[in-house]
């Protein structure tokens, strides 16, 4: 019975090893409120501990995920096309492909039709209402804002509003492009000399013919947002606009 009590008493000491000295602090300081915060302490401390640090990693996940699916939604919701240009030759295969983003002034071809095309776009009057908004709106699609351009595309627009030309005068007039080639001498591709041909025509019937010249100045810059790439794709825009009609 000795040696069962020794065992049993051992067990004991080894499950809360913490208790002998606790009975001692009874003992010295009879008070029972240290013993109990000592036998919390020694048995569920840890588990408490455990607990929180779980709860802080748990919270701190939850947060994360809610971070990354705002940022996913926010960038499904951009809206971002990237064009790109598509070179072929007569026979109808594609011997170049390259992003637009790539391209600059010297691709000349792309220049010369963006030009000439605004150039046609904003001299043009036609009878229907609706394919003229479309002209003015391709128009200013390649128009830089707040430029010197925009103004004088402004003035003009106040000065000839197409819409009562039709409609009061009955005019209507036709656009031919005759050249485009860079005006600088250093070939840096910034400013442009186009030339034109217009006839007026009245009920269907032409009534003058008149040539045109105009220094336009451009600047690239690389379109992202689907509206724009439709509208204007290599991101080409007109900064100045000077245009003088040829004597005869």
């Amino acid at each position: 019975m000795g040696l069962m009590n020794i065992l049993h008493k051992f067990k004991k000491d080894k499950r809360h090893p913490v208790e002998t000295e606790n009975a001692k602090k009874l003992k010295e300081t009879g008070n029972p409120f240290l013993l109990a915060r000592a036998e919390y302490e020694d048995r569920y401390g840890s588990v408490v501990k455990d607990v929180a640090k779980w709860r802080q990693i748990s919270l701190s996940m939850i947060f994360m995920c809610i971070l990354f699916g705002i940022s996913m939604i926010w960038l499904s919701a951009q809206n971002k096309v990237v064009p790109y240009i598509v070179q072929i030759d007569r026979h109808g295969y594609a011997v170049s492909i390259k992003s637009a983003e790539q391209s600059s002034v010297a691709d000349t071809r792309i220049v010369i039709a963006t030009l000439g095309r605004v150039i046609m776009d904003f001299r043009t009057i036609v009878s229907d209402s609706k394919a003229q908004e479309k002209l003015i709106s391709g128009v200013y699609a390649c128009i830089a804002k707040d430029s010197e351009a925009q103004a004088a595309i402004d003035q003009y627009y106040k000065e000839n509003n197409p819409f009562l030309l039709v409609k009061e005068r009955k005019i209507g007039r036709m656009v031919n492009i005759n050249s485009i080639t860079p005006f600088t001498a250093g070939g840096n591709g910034t400013s442009w000399l186009i030339n034109w041909m217009e006839q007026t025509t009245n009920e269907g019937r032409v009534v003058s013919a008149s040539t045109y010249r105009a220094i336009v100045k451009i600047a690239i810059s690389p379109v992202r947002e689907l509206d724009q790439v439709l509208a204007n794709p290599i991101g080409l825009y007109i900064t100045e606009l000077n245009i003088t009609k040829d004597m005869i």
